[in-house]
């Protein structure tokens, strides 16, 4: 009986075109490559995207990895770009979502129409209440007393971890429920 072929063996098969290498090396990494996005961006639906863009990157670009070196850790530095392309586009995201409410609320204001009937105002109140109380002490805390998520996860009793994914669900889950409310459908917001 031989021996199981080695990573760097599976490499250059793969480089030959050898894609039945390729799921062994896939079944080699994969539980590591997703605990390392796991750890570094938790947010469970794109731990397994991540992962999958990670691999597929890599099979793409098998011809300029070196055979012999560290394929797993080839694979993380993939997994760390696309986690770190992710996150930034998360942010730009969220400040153009940001500018965007800024800018009507400054409109309507300098139009001497601010009042808490405007559609804009009256939705965020109408949908700030349809969230369970949990999530409206969270964004108390954060947005009134500015607490950082240190401090919030301590009171909460969870990990920042989990402070910063829940506020991401929950200002998703409003700005939907704004954005049918604005559009003249009625939507409650899903609980995060």
């Amino acid at each position: 009986m031989s021996a199981p072929p080695t990573e760097e063996d599976l490499v250059i098969r793969v480089q030959r075109g050898d894609l039945s290498a390729f799921e062994r090396l896939l079944e080699l990494h994969s539980s590591h490559l997703r605990a390392f996005v796991a750890m570094k961006l938790p947010v469970p639906h794109l731990i397994d995207e991540i992962a999958h863009e990670a691999f597929v990157f890599a099979h793409r670009h098998i011809h300029d990895f070196r055979p012999g070196t560290d394929f797993g850790k080839w694979l993380r530095a993939i997994a760390f770009n696309l986690i770190r392309k992710e996150t930034l586009r998360h942010q730009r995201l969220s400040k153009n979502r940001e500018k965007f409410l800024e800018h009507h609320l400054v409109q309507e204001a300098t139009r001497g129409e601010f009042t808490p009937d405007l559609p804009l105002v009256s939705a965020l109140e109408e949908c700030l209440s349809r969230l369970p109380e949990q999530q409206r002490r969270l964004l108390d805390r954060k947005y009134t007393l500015s607490e950082s998520s240190r401090e919030i996860a301590t009171a909460f009793g969870q990990s920042e971890a989990w402070v910063r994914t829940t506020l991401c669900r929950v200002r998703t889950s409003l700005r939907q429920c704004m954005e049918h409310k604005i559009n003249g459908a009625s939507a409650t917001p899903e609980p995060a």
